[in-house]
Protein backbone atom coordinates (compact mmCIF):
# COMPACT_ATOMS: atom_id res chain seq x y z
CA UNK A 1 0.00 0.00 0.00
CA UNK A 2 3.09 2.53 1.23
CA UNK A 3 5.10 1.73 -2.42
CA UNK A 4 1.68 2.08 -4.54
CA UNK A 5 1.09 5.74 -2.38
CA UNK A 6 4.40 6.58 -3.02
CA UNK A 7 3.99 5.68 -6.79
CA UNK A 8 1.26 7.64 -7.35
CA UNK A 9 3.25 10.60 -5.89
CA UNK A 10 5.85 10.12 -8.27
CA UNK A 11 3.92 10.84 -10.91
CA UNK A 12 2.15 13.64 -9.76
CA UNK A 13 5.72 15.49 -8.49
CA UNK A 14 7.70 17.44 -11.36
CA UNK A 15 11.07 16.43 -9.23
CA UNK A 16 12.57 12.96 -10.58
CA UNK A 17 13.38 10.63 -8.19
CA UNK A 18 16.82 10.44 -9.75
CA UNK A 19 17.35 13.72 -8.31
CA UNK A 20 16.89 12.79 -4.48
CA UNK A 21 19.21 10.17 -5.46
CA UNK A 22 21.87 12.35 -6.74
CA UNK A 23 21.43 14.85 -3.73
CA UNK A 24 21.28 11.81 -1.07
CA UNK A 25 24.43 10.42 -2.61
CA UNK A 26 26.40 13.56 -2.15
CA UNK A 27 24.78 13.64 1.13
CA UNK A 28 25.65 10.72 2.41
CA UNK A 29 29.13 11.87 1.32
CA UNK A 30 29.74 15.40 3.35
CA UNK A 31 28.32 13.39 6.59
CA UNK A 32 31.00 11.44 6.63
CA UNK A 33 33.56 13.57 5.86
CA UNK A 34 31.90 16.16 8.35
CA UNK A 35 31.97 13.76 11.03
CA UNK A 36 35.54 12.32 10.90
CA UNK A 37 36.47 16.22 10.29
CA UNK A 38 34.83 17.16 13.46
CA UNK A 39 37.07 13.78 15.28
CA UNK A 40 40.08 15.38 13.87
CA UNK A 41 39.41 18.84 15.22
CA UNK A 42 38.65 17.54 18.51
CA UNK A 43 41.59 15.79 18.60
CA UNK A 44 43.89 18.46 17.35
CA UNK A 45 42.00 21.72 18.46
CA UNK A 46 44.23 23.65 15.40
CA UNK A 47 42.38 26.72 13.73
CA UNK A 48 43.09 25.17 10.57
CA UNK A 49 40.82 22.11 11.14
CA UNK A 50 38.40 23.99 13.06
CA UNK A 51 38.00 26.09 10.12
CA UNK A 52 38.21 23.37 7.72
CA UNK A 53 35.16 21.02 9.89
CA UNK A 54 33.32 24.22 9.94
CA UNK A 55 33.53 24.76 6.24
CA UNK A 56 32.41 21.44 5.36
CA UNK A 57 29.59 21.00 8.29
CA UNK A 58 27.92 24.03 6.22
CA UNK A 59 28.08 22.09 3.01
CA UNK A 60 26.38 19.51 5.03
CA UNK A 61 23.91 21.75 6.12
CA UNK A 62 23.57 22.95 2.47
CA UNK A 63 22.84 20.08 0.52
CA UNK A 64 20.93 18.66 3.38
CA UNK A 65 18.33 21.59 3.23
CA UNK A 66 18.04 20.73 -0.63
CA UNK A 67 18.03 17.30 -0.20
CA UNK A 68 15.64 17.84 2.59
CA UNK A 69 13.34 20.20 0.97
CA UNK A 70 12.86 18.23 -2.27
CA UNK A 71 12.58 14.66 -0.48
CA UNK A 72 9.31 16.86 0.95
CA UNK A 73 8.30 18.22 -2.24
CA UNK A 74 8.41 14.25 -4.02
CA UNK A 75 6.33 12.83 -1.09
CA UNK A 76 3.63 15.53 -0.81
CA UNK A 77 3.08 15.52 -4.54
CA UNK A 78 4.48 18.85 -4.42
CA UNK A 79 1.35 19.89 -2.44
CA UNK A 80 4.40 21.25 -0.22
CA UNK A 81 6.38 23.63 -2.29
CA UNK A 82 9.68 24.24 -0.32
CA UNK A 83 12.07 22.99 -2.83
CA UNK A 84 12.64 26.93 -3.81
CA UNK A 85 13.16 28.02 -0.51
CA UNK A 86 15.34 25.21 0.24
CA UNK A 87 17.91 26.13 -2.98
CA UNK A 88 18.39 29.74 -1.69
CA UNK A 89 18.91 28.59 1.85
CA UNK A 90 21.22 25.84 0.75
CA UNK A 91 23.35 28.85 -1.47
CA UNK A 92 23.23 31.05 1.71
CA UNK A 93 25.10 27.76 3.57
CA UNK A 94 27.09 26.98 1.12
CA UNK A 95 28.66 30.64 0.98
CA UNK A 96 29.57 30.73 4.50
CA UNK A 97 31.07 27.29 4.05
CA UNK A 98 33.37 29.02 1.42
CA UNK A 99 34.30 31.88 3.48
CA UNK A 100 35.21 29.31 6.15
CA UNK A 101 37.26 27.50 3.32
CA UNK A 102 39.03 30.31 2.48
CA UNK A 103 40.10 31.05 6.02
CA UNK A 104 41.80 27.45 5.56
CA UNK A 105 43.72 28.00 3.01
CA UNK A 106 45.28 31.02 4.42
CA UNK A 107 45.58 29.11 7.21
CA UNK A 108 47.67 26.09 5.56
CA UNK A 109 49.05 27.42 2.32
CA UNK A 110 50.25 30.97 3.56
CA UNK A 111 52.57 31.93 5.72
CA UNK A 112 52.48 36.06 7.59
CA UNK A 113 55.12 37.12 4.63
CA UNK A 114 53.08 35.62 1.78
CA UNK A 115 49.25 36.36 2.70
CA UNK A 116 48.33 38.99 0.44
CA UNK A 117 46.91 42.18 2.33
CA UNK A 118 43.02 42.26 2.43
CA UNK A 119 42.48 39.24 0.50
CA UNK A 120 41.03 37.93 3.44
CA UNK A 121 39.07 40.92 4.44
CA UNK A 122 37.52 40.95 0.41
CA UNK A 123 36.75 37.29 0.32
CA UNK A 124 34.52 37.34 3.77
CA UNK A 125 32.88 40.61 2.48
CA UNK A 126 32.04 39.27 -1.04
CA UNK A 127 30.50 35.97 0.18
CA UNK A 128 28.72 38.27 2.75
CA UNK A 129 27.32 40.44 0.60
CA UNK A 130 25.65 37.64 -1.56
CA UNK A 131 24.67 36.30 1.75
CA UNK A 132 22.48 39.41 2.50
CA UNK A 133 21.08 39.74 -0.50
CA UNK A 134 19.90 36.08 -0.59
CA UNK A 135 18.35 36.15 2.59
CA UNK A 136 16.25 39.92 1.38
CA UNK A 137 15.51 37.61 -1.30
CA UNK A 138 14.41 34.35 0.81
CA UNK A 139 11.91 36.82 3.00
CA UNK A 140 10.63 38.43 0.05
CA UNK A 141 11.15 41.64 1.09
CA UNK A 142 9.99 44.24 -2.02
CA UNK A 143 12.20 47.44 -0.93
CA UNK A 144 14.79 45.55 -2.97
CA UNK A 145 15.10 46.34 -6.88
CA UNK A 146 17.88 44.83 -7.47
CA UNK A 147 17.02 41.11 -6.68
CA UNK A 148 13.85 42.41 -9.15
CA UNK A 149 11.27 40.46 -6.50
CA UNK A 150 8.98 38.72 -6.68
CA UNK A 151 10.90 35.65 -8.54
CA UNK A 152 11.29 32.09 -7.81
CA UNK A 153 15.42 31.57 -7.93
CA UNK A 154 18.32 33.38 -7.08
CA UNK A 155 18.11 35.67 -9.53
CA UNK A 156 20.71 35.44 -12.45
CA UNK A 157 23.23 38.99 -11.87
CA UNK A 158 23.45 37.08 -8.07
CA UNK A 159 24.19 33.99 -9.10
CA UNK A 160 26.76 35.22 -12.09
CA UNK A 161 28.78 37.73 -8.76
CA UNK A 162 28.08 34.44 -6.44
CA UNK A 163 29.91 31.61 -9.32
CA UNK A 164 32.73 34.16 -9.54
CA UNK A 165 33.07 34.54 -6.25
CA UNK A 166 33.28 30.86 -5.20
CA UNK A 167 35.52 29.98 -8.08
CA UNK A 168 37.90 32.77 -7.19
CA UNK A 169 38.41 31.09 -3.75
CA UNK A 170 38.36 27.55 -4.94
CA UNK A 171 41.27 29.14 -7.62
CA UNK A 172 43.76 30.13 -4.99
CA UNK A 173 43.19 26.43 -3.00
CA UNK A 174 43.62 24.54 -6.72
CA UNK A 175 47.29 26.62 -7.06
CA UNK A 176 48.35 26.49 -3.84
CA UNK A 177 47.39 23.03 -3.37
CA UNK A 178 49.27 22.27 -6.68
CA UNK A 179 51.99 23.98 -5.88
CA UNK A 180 52.41 22.24 -2.47
CA UNK A 181 52.11 18.34 -4.78
CA UNK A 182 55.27 19.60 -6.71
CA UNK A 183 57.48 20.74 -3.74
CA UNK A 184 56.40 17.39 -1.43
CA UNK A 185 59.23 15.17 -0.33
CA UNK A 186 57.06 11.94 -0.06
CA UNK A 187 54.66 9.95 -2.35
CA UNK A 188 51.98 10.45 0.29
CA UNK A 189 51.83 13.97 1.30
CA UNK A 190 52.20 14.34 -3.03
CA UNK A 191 48.75 12.39 -3.17
CA UNK A 192 47.04 14.12 -0.71
CA UNK A 193 47.92 17.65 -2.02
CA UNK A 194 46.92 16.16 -5.52
CA UNK A 195 43.64 15.16 -3.91
CA UNK A 196 42.92 18.21 -2.29
CA UNK A 197 43.94 19.73 -6.45
CA UNK A 198 40.98 17.96 -7.67
CA UNK A 199 38.70 18.76 -5.10
CA UNK A 200 39.07 22.30 -5.58
CA UNK A 201 39.08 21.60 -9.45
CA UNK A 202 35.49 19.42 -9.08
CA UNK A 203 34.26 22.38 -6.81
CA UNK A 204 34.87 25.07 -9.45
CA UNK A 205 33.19 22.66 -12.05
CA UNK A 206 29.71 22.20 -9.44
CA UNK A 207 29.35 25.79 -10.14
CA UNK A 208 30.11 25.81 -13.99
CA UNK A 209 27.55 22.66 -14.32
CA UNK A 210 24.69 24.63 -12.06
CA UNK A 211 25.02 27.63 -14.36
CA UNK A 212 24.61 25.84 -17.17
CA UNK A 213 21.41 23.87 -15.72
CA UNK A 214 20.11 27.32 -14.00
CA UNK A 215 20.09 28.86 -18.11
CA UNK A 216 19.70 25.68 -20.47
CA UNK A 217 15.78 26.13 -19.66
CA UNK A 218 13.26 24.88 -17.46
CA UNK A 219 13.08 21.33 -15.61
CA UNK A 220 16.04 19.23 -14.56
CA UNK A 221 18.72 18.93 -17.10
CA UNK A 222 21.60 16.66 -17.61
CA UNK A 223 23.31 19.39 -15.97
CA UNK A 224 21.89 19.20 -12.85
CA UNK A 225 22.94 15.33 -12.71
CA UNK A 226 26.20 16.28 -13.84
CA UNK A 227 27.09 18.85 -11.16
CA UNK A 228 25.62 16.64 -8.24
CA UNK A 229 27.88 13.72 -9.44
CA UNK A 230 30.86 16.39 -9.87
CA UNK A 231 30.03 17.64 -6.07
CA UNK A 232 30.28 13.87 -4.77
CA UNK A 233 33.91 13.69 -6.54
CA UNK A 234 34.86 16.48 -5.06
CA UNK A 235 33.25 15.74 -1.53
CA UNK A 236 35.48 12.01 -2.12
CA UNK A 237 38.88 13.71 -3.30
CA UNK A 238 38.15 16.18 -0.19
CA UNK A 239 37.98 13.12 2.22
CA UNK A 240 40.95 11.37 0.51
CA UNK A 241 43.07 14.48 0.83
CA UNK A 242 42.29 15.64 3.96
CA UNK A 243 41.86 12.84 5.99
CA UNK A 244 44.48 10.52 4.10
CA UNK A 245 42.80 7.23 5.18
CA UNK A 246 45.29 4.50 5.90
CA UNK A 247 43.91 2.56 2.53
CA UNK A 248 45.06 5.33 0.91
CA UNK A 249 48.65 5.93 2.64
CA UNK A 250 48.79 2.07 1.63
CA UNK A 251 48.12 1.97 -1.85
CA UNK A 252 51.23 4.97 -2.26
CA UNK A 253 53.96 2.84 -0.43
CA UNK A 254 53.29 4.35 3.20
CA UNK A 255 55.65 6.88 3.73
CA UNK A 256 57.86 6.62 0.36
Amino acid sequence: MISEILLIQQEVSEIPPLALIAEGTALLVYAYLTLNLMSKWRSTRKDATRNLFLSFTLYFVAVLMLFSTKTTNFLTGDEIDISTLGINVGYTFSLLGNVFLYYFTEDIFFDEDSRIPYLKDFITLANGVTVGFLLIFIFQLQSAPFLELPGIYIPPHLLIWHVVVSTFGFLILFVKAFQATIRANTRVSRGGFLMISFSAIFEMLVFVFFFADRFAGAGYTIWYFVAWVTASLAGLCSMIGYLMPSWFRRVLGGNS
